[in-house]
């Protein structure tokens, strides 16, 4: 139990030093995709509001999922549910991150796409009929 409570933290940390590398790499107006479960539901944030969702979305999973697995809900678990869940969890969030930021320092043709209401050259957008 401790030793997952300890690689969330390891999790947390890889989190804002993710934000912390994308502050400095980034460019000053890129836009940090943050994903709500799909693709339509992708919404481009300005970069100081992207480095700050992501780690903020962590330590909420992290407090969160955390006092669960400590508390009376989660005597009946599993053991192995309750050491896997914060690291499994944190890790999933830490990939969408790293993701974001990748597509943000491309310059993503998305970003573009979706600011000006324009798709760029060669790129269709599927119909559904």
């Amino acid at each position: 139990m401790v030793a997952s409570l300890a690689v969330g933290g390891v999790l947390m940390l890889a989190l804002i030093a993710a934000s912390t590398r994308g502050a400095v790499r980034l460019a000053p107006d890129a836009r940090i995709p943050v994903h709500c479960g799909s693709v339509e539901h992708c919404f481009f944030v300005s970069k100081r509001a992207g480095l700050i969702i992501w780690p903020a979305l962590g330590a909420v999973l992290f407090a969160v999922l955390g006092g669960i697995t400590k508390s009376t809900l989660a005597v009946d678990w599993v053991p192995g549910v309750r050491d896997v869940l914060v690291p499994a969890v944190l890790f999933v969030v830490f990939g969408f991150q790293v993701g974001a930021l990748v597509l943000a320092g491309r310059g993503s043709g998305l970003a573009a796409a979706g600011d000006a209401g324009t798709r760029p050259e060669g790129e269709t957008r599927a119909r559904s009929d």
